[in-house]
């Protein structure tokens, strides 16, 4: 269980002038861990495995939106936000930082799998009581930080729906700064509540972070069919 966090001050600022190339391969080390908690690693093709070779290649660093940008203008990777290829890997089962701090992306070492990943898996058979709390105080302390303890006047108006030519009321929603890397993927109902535009959608499916059933597929094509009509 991971009720004991990590030491922050093992991990230092990475260095983008020390990454000479992006690596052909994961330590063994790494390769071991995937394969022993059946971990399904980014096509090699991806942006995202380019990000987290180099990130397994250089543990115990950390890396700041400075360190993304430069990661990427060095070896010509196109993104719309250099960012979100680093701050994701919890996805896969890779325990992270994330939700423990802000400003600083890192991937815990010696490697473990998050909670949210065994939380997925083993839900429904034999998750411990500790994992679950800890779990949920994370979950708190993410909301806690984006949404209850900003202050109001950092708040923004943004569009509910990001693909209509609609500037009125009826568009517009209030939202905390957080919302800003969501507003070209998702069409939001309210502050909280969204749905993700169809590439965004494609992503999360492939990514394995969502699932649908065979009736669940059938039903949106009836739906988005009748709405052609």
């Amino acid at each position: 269980m991971n009720n004991i966090i990590f030491e922050e001050n093992e991990y230092t600022l990475i260095n983008i002038n020390d990454i000479d190339k992006i690596e052909d391969n994961f330590t063994t080390e790494f390769l071991d861990f995937c394969k022993k908690n059946k971990i399904k690693l980014p096509k090699k093709t991806s942006n995202r495995y380019k990000s987290l070779i180099t990130m397994i290649n250089n543990k115990n660093k950390y890396w700041t939106r400075n360190e993304c940008d430069e990661f990427i203008n060095k070896f010509n990777i196109e993104t719309k936000d250099s960012i979100q290829l680093f701050n994701k890997f919890s996805q896969l089962g890779i325990d992270t930082n994330s939700g423990y701090m802000k400003g600083k992306l890192f991937i815990i070492y010696p490697y473990r799998i998050c909670n949210k990943y065994k939380m997925r898996k083993n839900f429904n058979k034999n998750i411990s009581k500790e994992d679950l709390n800890d779990e949920i105080n994370k979950i708190k302390s993410t909301i806690n930080f984006d949404y209850i303890n900003v202050s109001n006047d950092k708040w923004q108006l943004g569009h509910k729906n990001p693909g209509l030519e609609d500037n009125t009321i009826n568009n517009l929603i209030l939202q905390p700064p957080i919302q800003a890397k969501y507003k070209d993927e998702y069409i939001f109902f309210d502050t909280l509540t969204k749905l993700p535009l169809p590439n965004k959608l494609k992503r999360l499916l492939k990514n394995n972070v969502i699932e649908l059933s065979e009736k669940q597929i059938k039903d949106y094509y009836k739906l988005f069919k009748s709405l052609l009509k």
